[in-house]
């Protein structure tokens, strides 16, 4: 008789990946407005540059081989938000806290969300319990190191940040 486990975690778990998915959309939402559409909040309300500022092309400056990637970039008409106006931003105490939680959560619910979907695939397609095991323990051992080093990429970026003069 196979065992299916507890129906009470099953239950709890089913939730806790509908909640996950519904705050994805909202997080991706908000992400894509604050960092590609939103000039007054992207340019951290004017701490790095102010919109008047980047209409007229006043930018930090950056290395001539960025620069020449951003030119190709945009001649194909991708818009690029220059690698100096990101780092000052999370180099900002304010701005880097919050937006840092934020990426934080974005991460944990990401990782939940697709790992537990995958093992819910797994499950369905091994079918002796020491495989789904074996299977279980491997992903959520990728989870966890996606997690550390997604983290410490999030909380580290923009430390120590001085823009080029």
């Amino acid at each position: 008789m196979p065992r299916y486990g507890n129906a009470r975690s099953n239950a709890r778990n089913w939730f806790i990946h509908r909640i996950t998915g519904t705050f994805l959309v909202f997080l991706l939402i908000t992400h894509f407005w604050v960092q590609h559409y939103d000039s007054e909040l992207a340019s951290v309300a004017h701490q790095v540059i102010t919109t008047e500022q980047a209409e007229a092309g006043e930018l930090p400056t950056y290395p001539d081989a960025a620069q020449e990637g951003v030119r190709a970039r945009v001649g194909e008409g991708v818009e690029v938000t220059p690698y100096d106006v990101v780092m000052q931003r999370l180099a900002d105490p304010v701005y880097a806290v919050l937006w840092k939680a934020f990426n934080l959560f974005f991460l944990v619910f990401a990782l939940h969300h697709g790992f537990y979907g995958l093992n819910n695939v797994m499950s369905d397609y091994i079918r002796s319990d020491s495989g789904k095991l074996i299977a279980k323990t491997l992903s959520w051992t990728l989870a966890v190191i996606l997690f550390i080093v997604g983290a410490y990429s999030v909380i580290t970026a923009g430390w120590g940040y001085t823009p080029p003069m």
